[in-house]
């Protein structure tokens, strides 16, 4: 038998007690963290009116018709034309000293003290006159081209003075080694080259377009250059392309369209072209075509655009809160108006009573959508055995033989319950959605909903 002692039971006791306490506090933390979670669960979103937006933002490649030209000879390169200008055909683009005799004495003479001839004078002055007579308003962009043909002009009537000053000075002709070459066919030229010259819209590859390994070099080394090197390129034609590549979300939404509004590089002004769509190597590609502003990226490959899209303005919803129900497709004419109402908004049932005779009662539908032929209602409001009746034909269809559908909708908790509203959808990202205001039956501005659907079901109060 045990005795009493009273120090050990003292303990006893205030262990027990403190250990209860302990509990009752600790199983307190934990209803709060449910109730806390169950509250975030529940959480309501306000409905808003806004817009997402939905510009496709993309790396695109640029494809010209360019051709790389070669020397034909070796020796000392000096360019006449400057880096993105036009040229006409036959004008002098570079020249080149075969012994590097002239192209010394050419880089050490004072410039500023010759004259043209009286011949190169009247040349300049003759291409004055004839801008003159023929320039129109209408053709600003001419002026540009205008200054150029004029620059090139002055610089290689300057060279020329500079070979025969230097000529009379020596005593002697050393030009017999130094040659003009002459552009074979008008374009615009540049001194870049990066192994993309001979790739175009037909030919392009899916790897074409990745930029992470893009190098290009220049042509003006200032060394001597040899036969068959390329001395410069020449870039043929005003139009131009840029390939775009496309994600399967954005190619979808691109498909239906023959023209495209982008934005180059940040550009003041938004282009309109004509599109096509590539698909190389599983991808799809918007290929645009473009006839102007080529010049202003010739020594660009790769460059940002935009494809402007139709703004999408309307109820910006989160992703969460959209869920499905499957509801009755009913055709529209099994709608008939209450004996109190003019909207059609009944259905006709049906029923047999117990003797056998037949009656017809009105229910009052509860409508989600409505489209030229169908609406769409709530099965719940109907049991299997039902029958409907269009009462203008009497042609019937059973509830258990009647189309459904699945339809896009989000839980209303304006009167404290979860009510199933339809939506109809817009555009979605990865958080948001855009749906259409001014839909009947649908959600407003400023409703309240549930944010993430999967912790409700329909008809469930909210508290």
């Amino acid at each position: 038998m045990k005795r009493y002692n009273p120090k050990r039971d003292s303990n006893l006791l205030q262990l027990n007690t403190g250990t209860i306490i302990f509990g009752v506090i600790f199983i307190y933390i934990m209803i709060r963290v449910i109730i806390s979670f169950q509250s975030e669960t529940l959480s309501i979103y306000e409905v808003q009116n806004s817009y997402i937006d939905t510009n496709i933002k993309a790396n695109a490649l640029i494809l010209r018709k360019e051709k790389l030209i070669d020397s034909k000879s070796s020796g000392y390169v000096s360019y006449y034309v400057r880096d993105g200008e036009k040229i006409g055909k036959n004008k002098t683009v570079y020249t080149i000293d075969e012994t590097g005799s002239i192209y010394d004495k050419i880089k050490n003479v004072n410039s500023d003290g010759l004259a043209m001839s009286d011949e190169g004078l009247t040349e300049v002055r003759t291409r004055i006159s004839n801008f003159e007579n023929y320039f129109s308003y209408a053709d600003f962009q001419n002026v540009y081209n205008f200054r150029y043909d004029i620059e090139n002009a002055v610089l290689e009537l300057t060279n020329e003075a500079m070979i025969e000053q230097l000529t009379s000075i020596d005593g002697s002709d050393n030009t017999a080694t130094y040659k003009k070459i002459n552009s074979e066919e008008a374009g615009i030229i540049t001194y870049h080259q990066d192994g993309y010259e001979n790739i175009s819209v037909d030919n392009f590859k899916a790897s074409d377009t990745n930029d992470s390994k893009y190098k290009k070099s220049t042509l003006k080394t200032g060394e001597i250059i040899n036969a068959g090197d390329p001395v410069y390129k020449l870039v043929t034609s005003e139009n131009w392309n840029l390939v775009i590549p496309l994600t399967d979300k954005d190619a979808k939404r691109l498909k239906d369209k023959e023209h495209l509004k982008i934005n180059i590089h940040n550009s003041s002004k938004n282009i309109s072209c004509p599109v096509e769509f590539v698909k190389k190597d599983g991808s799809t590609f918007a290929v645009c075509s473009l006839d102007q502003q080529m010049v202003n990226y010739i020594n660009n490959r790769f460059i940002d655009v935009v494809i402007i899209m139709e703004q999408n303005n309307g109820l910006k919803i989160p992703n969460s809160s959209i869920t499905k129900k499957k509801v009755l497709k009913i055709p529209i004419e099994y709608l008939s108006n209450g004996s109190d109402s003019m909207e059609k908004n009944y259905l006709n049932v049906k029923q047999l009573d117990e003797k056998g005779d037949v009656s017809i009662k009105q229910v009052h539908a509860n409508i989600f959508k409505k489209d030229e032929k169908f609406c769409y209602i709530d099965p719940n409001d109907f049991a299997d055995n039902d029958v409907l009746v269009d009462i203008n034909s009497n042609n019937t269809i059973p509830v258990s033989n009647s189309e459904t559908e699945k339809i896009d909708g989000v839980f209303c908790v304006n009167q404290g319950i979860a009510t199933f509203r339809y939506i109809e959808i817009q555009y979605e990202d990865d958080e948001y959605t855009i749906v259409n205001d001014n839909v009947p039956y649908s959600i407003a501005w400023y409703d309240r909903i549930i944010l993430n659907q999967s912790f409700v079901k329909e008809n469930q109060i909210i508290k």
